[in-house]
């Protein structure tokens, strides 16, 4: 996901936040990340997620059902 594109989510995600619901964005790979989980934990460490590592990215994978 290019910042341009995190970014772009995490407007939406407030948006959509402030409606009642949240954006579940879909990497093109197959990949699936909670980013509302994403977003929490960016504001709560103080970062931007494209500063992410692959360790942190990984913990908010969603498996699916």
């Amino acid at each position: 996901m290019s910042e341009q594109e995190i970014r772009d989510m995490r407007e939406l995600d407030e948006l959509a936040e402030k409606a009642g619901g949240f954006v579940a964005p879909f990497g093109d790979n197959g990949t699936h990340y909670d980013y509302r989980k994403i977003s929490q934990y960016c504001k709560e460490k103080g970062i931007d997620p494209i500063d992410l590592t692959i360790r942190e990215m990984s913990r908010f994978i969603v498996q699916p059902a």
